[in-house]
Order: structure tokens, then sequence, then C-alpha cells
């Protein structure tokens, strides 16, 4: 018996010894190249098994049965290059930076970057390839068709205008309805968008739901757009890049006919008002037929850039210094910019425990916009775009003078002959309008880590512009022509403003990472004040009789109305706190809160609360999927939460005094605002579906579903007038958005010499006003063509109805309310909501790029549809009440003449009424970018000791679809009048980097 029992013992304990000589204990960490910090979260899986580990908070990770016939490991982290090491008891494994993957890493909040794949918020990015060649002064046009849901209009060609942004439509009616821009990690607001090198940034984040807003709490009702600038990198070697552009622009194509010479003296003669035979001649016998479009915009406006950085950097520093010239010339005189950019990133890693770094960027722009476009009210005769349709055809561009039935050039006009009129060019010679913009934004920070996984952060940010605007008109002489007119002239002006803005952002957090195995944690508290301060003032002095003389104080006329000066000031205060969790990265959760106060409400309602919770569910991750190797990426969403809009005046909520009327010699005060003391925050409560997923390695596609209200609208009411007052701002009423974002990317060929992908976005929104104030379910605005309808879309158009022309006597006929034939116009009585809207249901863009042994070519579309404009250009260039001085379109030649006659062109005698006729379908298709590339190969470029040359051509706006006749079908407006036509653009540069 005892000897059964020892050899028992003895099988025992060599059966223990096989099991352990078959496993091993396998401990590591994992250090970042970068800058020698622990890489958090990176996966350690043994090669060829299901054994792996997620490194901890300080990089490490421990595998205790790891099969000692095992060889490697294979660790992975985004934005690190993978790789595979011999396995060792201890190990010390260093990953290096993956620049392609860079852009999956961004920042979506406060604290550190994360994983676009570990990101529970929707959003979506937009990396610097698309910034860096785009051919436009401000940045925001070429996010244009790039992200589903988020709308970005070029609404004007002027080099010195922003686009018009929108995100999962429009959740307001007064108050602001604009993204929220974030720049490095503090505010910034859109005058200092054109002092911004595009060439400058990394990477663009669209935030759109709440899981990924509500951090930002009282701004981010219209969502969040994060602008990460470029850096160097810690033991990077410096590198220098150099970039040319140079390219032209012209007006894009319209789908206006105006007449000819010919065509306009057919057209007075059906008017019964045949024109001069001075005037038939100089058509008859001299052919003179001025296309006046062609005349006014530049057809080669010339556009020139310079771009040159270093970046780099050591073991304990990294830096990135830039220089950026740019000069873009309007189509139109007089309209222009040029900016200088400078900026400067330096991080220095000053103790192990330290981190001090500085983002900034310095701006100078000077620019000149057309004022007689971009004046409120730009239907006369001096802005071009009105005078380029206006001027009649038989006008010539130049003097000429008949002498025995010979004409003789002279020189340029100065004043049309037939027109009666100055030219454009004469008007331009007597002004001088300058603007320029001095901004400055700079980012301080200091980054503590005193013990594992905690990092203390406070960042300073100052946002900042000084601007000033001079406006000179010279005296002028009387103009005689050669033709015999008389141009009376007129005493100069001058106007001089001057505005300066600032905001200081203090930001202070605590973040704390930390796992407990497969639980892995991140708990984030902050403060935030925002300080902003605007002044501005402005004085204007007329009766200048001397060119010589245009001070201000030369003029002999000013009176109290040219003087302007305004201050205001704002203060907001935060508390924050978010909470991120997830097990194993498989099941994710976050959580955000954060409470504003801000001076424009009350004392009684300044203060509000906002937060979100989002959870999503990578089911890859499962055990269940390891065998289905179709499917590489499979997740689901859900996210709930608020945000708030204050994006209102600043002393909205108080009871204002101002000046009365002088008496006797003294000023007096009188109320000039209602107060309301209940004033406080618009909120929006937004929730989010989303489902994203990767087939075959070829097909991405991610759909979000998503719904918004609108509560506590922020919006002029409107008061009885025995008050004392038309109107006074309040919280009125709800509104919803709903709808669906949709992205979908193929991956067509990937091979080592071919690549061609293609991606496409969809947006699908549904508006709908479900309260307004005062019980009452509808408010008319009849003089902006709009009405405010519960049940209906905030922008649906509201005008009476034309059912055509009776070809009986040429009169034209409308539908009243109730849907019977009139030829009764009445407005009040029967105007009605179309169904058609200003804001486009519909928006998206597709685009692919192909590459082949250096050469790549990308193309990308925009597009809306089911958007809807007033043409109120229409109303002067369509209308015999105005022929006799503004040329008409061909279309007035169907014009109604004879009984019997089908058309829809009304009798001359007909007043043209601002009736539906005038709304277009603005919808449109367009290729917003082209770009052709080519980078000369690696065994030419060790000749040269260059790292990298590209060739290149940009093309934008080159080709536009649509059934809108105006200038541009993209203006983000329900009314467009004679407004400055979009660009067409032609780029050629070359990028050296050494």
């Amino acid at each position: 018996m005892k000897r059964k029992l020892m050899l028992l013992l003895a099988c025992l304990f060599v059966g223990i010894g096989l099991v352990t000589a078959q496993t091993q204990k396998v401990t590591g960490v994992v250090i970042s190249e970068e800058d020698g910090q622990p890489v958090i979260g990176a996966s350690v899986l043994v090669k060829g098994t299901q054994i792996g580990a997620i490194t901890g908070v300080d990089g490490d990770f421990t595998l205790p049965n790891v099969p000692s016939s095992a060889k490697t490991l294979v660790i992975s982290y985004i934005g690190m290059q993978e790789q595979e090491v011999d396995i060792q008891p201890t190990m010390k494994i260093i990953m290096k930076s993956n620049t392609e993957l860079l852009d999956e890493v961004i920042v979506v909040g406060y604290g550190t970057g994360r994983k676009l794949g570990s990101v529970v918020g929707s959003v979506s990015t937009v990396n610097n390839t698309k910034l860096e060649k785009n051919p436009t002064t401000n940045f925001t046009d070429a996010l244009s068709g790039q992200v589903s849901g988020l709308s970005v209009l070029s609404g004007s060609g002027d080099p010195s205008k922003s686009a018009s942004i929108r995100l999962r439509g429009v959740s307001s009616i007064n108050a602001g309805t604009t993204p929220l821009f974030i720049l490095d990690g503090s505010p910034i607001s859109s005058t200092v968008f054109n002092s911004l090198n595009p060439g400058d940034i990394e990477n663009i984040t669209v935030l759109k739901d709440a899981a990924s807003t509500a951090i930002y709490g009282s701004r981010a009702a219209n969502g969040v757009i994060v602008i990460t600038s470029k850096k160097g990198k810690f033991n990077e070697k410096a590198t220098v890049t150099l970039r040319g552009q140079f390219g032209f622009s012209s007006m894009v194509e319209d789908q206006v006919e105006m007449m000819n010479s010919k065509q306009y003296l057919k057209f007075r003669e059906m008017l019964g008002q045949p024109l001069s035979q001075e005037a038939q001649d100089a058509i008859n016998k001299y052919g003179i037929d001025t296309n006046w479009r062609d005349e006014v915009f530049d057809g080669s406006a010339p556009t020139y850039t310079l771009d040159a950085n270093i970046r780099g950097g050591g073991s304990n520093t990294s830096y990135y210094l830039s220089l950026n010239h740019h000069d873009q010339q309007g189509i139109v005189d007089q309209s222009g910019l040029r900016r200088e950019s400078l900026r400067f990133n330096f991080d220095a890693r000053v103790k192990k425990w330290l981190k001090v770094g500085i983002q900034s960027n310095l701006g100078y722009a000077k620019y000149n916009t057309n004022n007689e476009i971009e004046a409120t009210n730009a239907i006369y005769g001096t802005n071009p775009a009105f005078f380029a349709r206006k001027a009649m055809p038989y006008d010539s561009p130049r003097y000429y003078t008949i002498n025995d039935g010979k004409l003789t050039w002279g020189d340029k006009a100065q004043y049309l002959h037939f027109s009666q009129t100055p030219t454009v060019d004469y008007i331009n010679d007597t002004r001088d309008i300058q603007k320029r913009l001095v901004t400055a934004n700079i980012n301080l920070f200091q980054e503590l880590t005193p013990i594992k996984g905690l990092t203390i952060r406070a960042q300073q940010a100052l946002n900042a512009f000084d601007y000033r605007g001079s406006n000179i008109y010279f005296p002028t002489d009387d103009l005689e022509t050669p033709m015999g007119d008389v141009y009376k002239g007129d005493t100069g002006a001058r106007s001089e403003s001057f505005q300066r803005y600032y905001t200081w952002t203090y930001t202070n957090t605590a973040e704390y990472k930390f796992h407990i195995e497969d639980h892995n944690i991140t708990l984030l508290a902050g403060q935030e004040s925002i300080i902003a301060k605007d002044e501005s003032f402005g004085v204007m002095s007329s009766g200048h009789t001397d060119s010589r003389q245009l001070f201000l104080q030369q003029g002999t006329k000013v009176a109290p109305t040219d003087l302007s000066q305004a201050l205001t000031e704002s203060v907001v205060n935060s508390y924050f706190f978010t909470g991120s969790y997830n097990y194993a990265q498989k099941y994710y959760v976050d959580l955000a809160f954060r409470r504003d106060g801000s001076s424009k409400f009350a004392p009684n309602d300044r203060w509000a609360n906002f937060f979100s919770v989002g959870a999503m569910w990578d089911l890859k991750k499962e055990r269940f999927m390891d065998n289905i190797d179709w499917i590489n990426e499979l997740s689901v969403k859900a996210s709930y939460g608020t945000t708030g809009n204050s994006s209102i005046d600043d002393y909205a909520y108080f009871g204002l005094i101002g000046s009365g009327k002088t008496y006797n010699g003294l000023g007096s005060l009188g109320i000039s605002q209602a107060s309301n003391y209940d004033l406080t925050w618009e909120k929006v409560a937004s929730a989010n579906i989303g489902l994203n997923f990767r087939l075959f390695d070829r097909l991405s596609i991610g759909a979000d579903f998503y719904h918004k209200k609108t509560t506590d609208m922020l919006m002029d009411i409107p008061y009885s007038l025995t008050t004392g007052f038309s109107s006074g701002a309040g919280n009125i009423g709800a509104m919803v958005n709903k709808g669906v974002d949709l992205d979908v990317a193929v991956d067509i060929f990937n091979t080592n010499d071919f690549r061609w992908s293609v991606k496409a976005n969809f947006n699908y929104n549904k508006n709908e006003i479900t309260e307004l104030f005062n019980g009452r379910d509808e408010y008319a605005l009849p003089n902006y063509g709009l009405k405010y309808k519960v049940g209906h879309s905030v922008g649906e158009l509201f005008f009476v109805r034309r059912a055509g022309v009776d070809p009986r006597d040429g009169k034209q006929i409308w539908y009243d309310k109730d849907g019977n034939l009139t030829k009764v116009y009445n407005e009040e009585r029967d105007a009605v909501l179309l169904g058609k809207d200003r804001f486009a249901p519909y928006t998206g863009g597709f685009g692919t790029e192909a590459s082949w042994k250096g050469v790549t070519v990308s193309a990308d579309f925009t597009w809306a549809w089911k958007k809807y404009m007033i043409s109120n250009d229409n109303y002067f260039l369509e209308n015999p009440s105005q022929a006799l001085k503004v040329n008409q379109t061909t279309n007035m030649l169907n014009m109604w003449t004879t009984p019997g006659q089908v058309t829809d062109i009304p009798a001359a005698s007909e007043a043209i009424q601002f009736d539906d006729h005038l709304i277009e379908d603005a919808s449109f298709l367009r290729l917003k970018n082209i770009t052709v590339q080519y980078a000369l190969p690696k065994s030419v470029l060790k000749h040269l000791d260059v790292q990298n040359i590209n060739i290149y051509f940009t093309g934008r706006n080159l080709l536009t679809v649509t059934k809108f006749t105006g200038y541009d079908p993209e203006p983000d407006t329900n009314l467009v009048k004679f407004g400055y036509p979009n660009t067409r653009q032609f780029i050629f540069g070359l990028e050296l980097t050494f």
C-alpha cells in the first residue's frame, strides 16, 4: 500500500512539472517612442492564440499562462505601428507613431485624445489632406460635402467671406445656429477664420450628438467643430516643407440669359415704346452689343499662396513653426484679401512630471469688400452685380464718336450714354475702401502628472482681434463725356470704424485613468471661465471739397447720427465632469455633466445644468464573432443628453435706457428696451442611435438616427404697441429636428501599386415647430416670405400662389387661400405655406480617390435637394415696368401680346407681384474640388537630398448642375438680390519637403 501511495505522488509531481513546463509568465511595459510615456490601452496578443491583455495606466501588462511553444507577441494601438516581437519573460516594447493613422486619434472634448473606434458619440473627421491644397482663403469651404449632416454653403465669391455652416438642421429661430468652433482647446469666433492658414490644421473633428457635445454645455446646441493644429513630435527629425500655389478665379456659370441688343430692340417694340433712332443706329449700323457680365466680372483674378513650415523635436522638446502668405484678388473690383499668418507651437517636457507648451497664431488680413454688393439694400445701379444685369447691351464700354457715318473709338467709358449711369469702374475710381484685421490666438498650458494615471492640466487662452475699417469717397467734378452727357459731381466723405474684441478662457482639469483587470476607467473634473469684451466706435464726415483734405475733421458736415459707439461684456463660469468606462474594449459607457452660468441671463435664471449618457457595444470583440472573418468591424451605440444656447445679445434681459430727442439744446433719456427677468437658456435635448460596420475589409458603413428637441426658444416676441415696444426677447415654444446621417466608404482596389476608393455621405433632416407663444399656432412674417406655424418647418416659404396667365387678356391669375382662382392679388388674405423650404432637407456629398505609382486623382462633390430661394433679381429682370431702365432676360420675349397666346409672362400692363413665381428651385450638384497630384519617385529624390516633391493641380467649383437661374444656388438665405457670385478657381501648386 505504501509503495502504491509513493507511486501516485510521484506521478502527480511529474504531471505538475509537465504542466509547468508547458506555460510561462510574461510581463512587460509598452512605451511610446514619441514622448516616452506609457501607452495605455494597447492590445498585447500571443500570435496565433486568443491569449492577450490590455496595457494599464503604466503601460504594463501581464500574461500569466503563455504556452512555451509561443514565440511572438503582437502589439497594436490605434495611431501606432503594429509590432511583432519575440517573447521574453520581461519585456520593454517601444511603439512608433503611424503617420497614416494619426487622424484616428481625435480630440472630442477636454482631456487626452481618444481612439476613433472607442468614441461613444457621433463624430466625423476631416484630415489635413482636404485642407492643405484648398484654394480658398477660408478653411470652412473645404468642409463642404465632407461630413454627413453638416451643411456648408459658400454663398459668396468674396475672398473675405466665410461659408454658412449648419449641423443637423436649424435648432433655433432667433438665437445663433452656427456650431461652436474650438481651436486647440479654446473657443474662437468666425471673425478670425480668415487669419488661419488651412495648411496649419492637422484635422477637424465634427461632434454631432449629445454624448460628444454635452461637455461643452451652454455653447453646444448647434454642434461643435474641434480644430487641432499641427505640432512637432518628440524625437522627430526636423523637416522643412515649402509649398507654393498660383492660380486664377472666374465667375461660376449662371443660368441667366440677358437680352442682346437686337433682342432688346424687339422687346421695346413689343412694349410699344421703340428705342430712339440713335439707339437703333448703334445696334443696326454699328453693331454695338455688349455682354456686361463679361465686362464687370474678372475672368482671371489671380491667387498666390506661399507656405513654409519647420517641424521636429528632441528628447524633451517639440516644435512647429509656419509662415503663410496668401493674396487673392476678387472677381469684382475693390474686393480681395491678403493674409499673413505666423504659427508657433511648442511643447517641452520640463520634468518627468511636468509638461508645458504654447499653441499660437498671429494673423494679419487686409481686405476689401465691395460695399455696393454687401450693403443691406443692394439693388442700385452702382452695385456691380446689379450693373452687370442692368446696363443696356447697346451701350459700349468705350466712348465713341460718329462723324460722317464713321465710328471712332475713344477712351474707356466712365458714364453710359443710353443707360444714363456711371460705370462700375468710375465708381470704384472715386473711392478707397480698406479693411484691416489683426488677430491673436494664444494657448498656454501646464500639465502635471504627480502620480501614475493622474493628469492635472491648466490652460489659458486668448482669442482676440483688432479691426479697422476706412471708407474714403473722393470729391468729384462734373463729368462731361465725349458723347455730350454730363454727370454731376459731388463732395467727398470719409468714415472710420474700429472694433476690439477679446475672449479670455481659463480651463483647469484633472483627469485620472486607471484599470482593474479588464475594467478601464477615465474620470475628469474641470472648471472653466470665459470672459469676453467687445467695444467699437465709428464716425463719418462729409462735404469734403478737396481730395487733398480728406481727414474726418476736414469735412464740412458732421451730424450726431454719424457717430456710433458700443460696448458689451459677458462672462460664463462652468463646472463639468466626465466619466468613461469600458470593459475589455467591448462595452463602453460615457457620462458627462456640466453646470453653466452666464451673465446674459438674469441672476435667478443664470445657471443651467446639461448632461449626457452614451453607450457602445463593440460586437466584433465578442467570441461568437471570431470565426466570421468577412465582418471586420461591428458596433452599435446610443446616447441621450442636453445642451444649451445663449447666442443672443449680451443685454437682452435688461430694461435699457437709450438716448431720447434733444430738448431745449439738452440731451434726454428714454426707455429703449423692455426688461425680461425670466429670460433663460434655450435648451436642446438630443437622442442618437448609431450603427457602424466594415465588411470584407472593403466596405465601411455608418448610420446615425437622431432626434433633437429645442425648448424655451429664444425669440423676439411681438408686443402690443400700447406697451410702447414692438417686441422683446423671451423664451417661447419648441422645435424638433429629426433625421438620419449615412456614411459609406468602399475600397475598390488596394494593392501596392494601385488604390481606388469611393465614399459618400447623406443626411435627411425634418424640421418641425411644435409650439409657439401665447397659445398661438402660427406667426406670419410676410415681409420675409415666412410664416412660423405649428406642424411646419421654420424655413417654409409663405406666399400667394400664381396660377398662370389668362390667355384671353394676359392678366395674372392667382389662387386664393382656399384654392379658388382670382385675378385680385391680396397677400394678407391669400398667402399660404407652400411646402417649399429655404433649408434643404436632403444634403450630402460624395467623392473618389485613385492613386497609381505616385499619381493621385481625387474629386469631391457636394449637393442639396429641395432647397428653395426667392429671386429678388427676377423682380427687376422680368418686369416690364423696369424695362426702360433695366435690361431684361430673354424669357420676356414670350410676354403676352395677343388674345389666345399661351404663356407664363403676363401682359406689359400687368403689375408684377411678389408671389411664388419668384421662388426658384435652388437644388444643386457641384463638383466642389478636383485635385491631380504627382509625387516624384524615391529613386529620383535620393539624388536631390529631398524627402518629397509633389506637383499638383486643384480646381474648385468647376461644374454645377442646377435649375436656379440666378448667380449661384448656394447662398444660405430665403431671398437673393444681386449678391457676389461664387467663383470657379484653377490652382497649380508645388510642394517640397526636406
